[in-house]
């Protein structure tokens, strides 16, 4: 894993001699983050590991003392199993410029092949050129023959490029490369979405979820057991749980489709909304959780252009 963790180190978070550095794991990824603090150390910055316990959810808030940690430190990495990207924490660590390096659910095997093993800098060209796209659209509608149906605005929304390098008006990086998300406006979305990948807080899905939306919020979850577990964890979840929260579209050619959303929803061509808080993309609605969910073959039009069709990613319009 040496050679990944230094360029995620020395290349995409740019850490420098003499800079703090706090390593964030929890028991089932420490090997990760070992690896990671060598090249933090190898480049010569202070660095200091915690052990923080598991979470139940992605997006809940991690101890007071890590979010200290996160807040005191020039950079951070978060090689945790579950994914505090979406918090309070992460935020008021980018709001004191704190530069953050997202390692959500990233494997040890991860490390050294699939996504990671991509042309960071001409993805990097790519995920730019879509958030570019994106941003520019106001509207979008996503279609797939397992029966997603589903529009909204982006007006006025700005589009990320997960490129796996820092962007300081972003205030992080996520590893392994290769999205662009924005959020719907809040109260446009109707319609239907079919997962058919993989789920967060459930895995690799063995029957599709169909979720249906109405201005903006859940309102009805069927398909097997699967849909029962996320029906679950929206109804002991707060009142914003449902909120359609993302919509974005992987760019790493790379990237496989693994039954972890680490990477899944990072394949060109798969696209992934999440259910829950959006407010680290820009939108006003908070929860305690955020949910990714991944589709295989969507279809996406913003505005009147196709951008992916039938999980083709349409490069011709990226590579200028």
């Amino acid at each position: 894993m040496s050679k990944t963790s230094a360029d995620i180190v020395e290349k995409c978070l740019a850490v420098e001699p003499g800079e703090e550095v706090f390593v964030v794991t929890d028991p089932r990824k420490v090997g990760v983050a070992k690896s990671i603090a060598r090249a933090c150390n190898a480049a010569e910055a202070e660095t200091i590991t915690a052990i923080m316990p598991l979470l139940e959810s992605h997006g809940n808030e991690p101890p007071s003392t890590i979010a200290t940690g996160m807040a005191e430190a020039d950079v951070v990495f978060t090689c945790t199993t579950k994914a505090i990207t979406h918090t309070r924490a992460r935020l008021e660590a980018a709001d004191t410029g704190t530069r953050t390096g997202i390692l959500r659910s990233v494997t040890e095997d991860m490390m050294v092949e699939g996504a990671m093993t991509v042309d960071f800098d001409e993805l990097k060209q790519r995920t730019e050129a879509l958030a570019e796209i994106m941003t520019a659209a106001d509207s979008a509608h996503v279609e797939s023959k397992e029966g997603t149906d589903i529009r909204f605005s982006i007006e006025g929304t700005q589009a990320f490029s997960l490129d796996g390098f820092f962007h300081e008006e972003y205030g992080f990086a996520t590893l392994p490369p290769g999205e662009s998300p924005t959020h719907p406006v809040e109260g446009t979305a109707n319609g239907t979405v079919v997962f058919d990948v993989s789920m967060d807080n459930i895995g690799q899905l063995e029957t599709p979820i169909e979720v249906a939306f109405e201005d903006g919020f859940v309102t009805d979850v069927s398909g097997g057991e699967e849909a029962t577990e996320l029906q679950r964890i929206l109804d002991e979840s707060d009142e914003n749980a449902g909120n359609l929260a993302e919509f974005a579209i992987g760019t790493n050619p790379k990237a496989k489709l693994i039954g972890n959303l680490a990477e899944d929803k990072k394949r060109a061509g798969t696209m992934h909304f999440a259910i829950g808080d959006n407010e680290s993309l820009g939108g006003t609605t908070k929860s305690e959780i955020h949910l990714d969910g991944v589709l295989r073959h969507p279809t996406i039009t913003l505005d009147e252009t196709v951008v992916v069709e039938d999980g083709r990613l349409r490069t011709e319009l990226l590579d200028d």
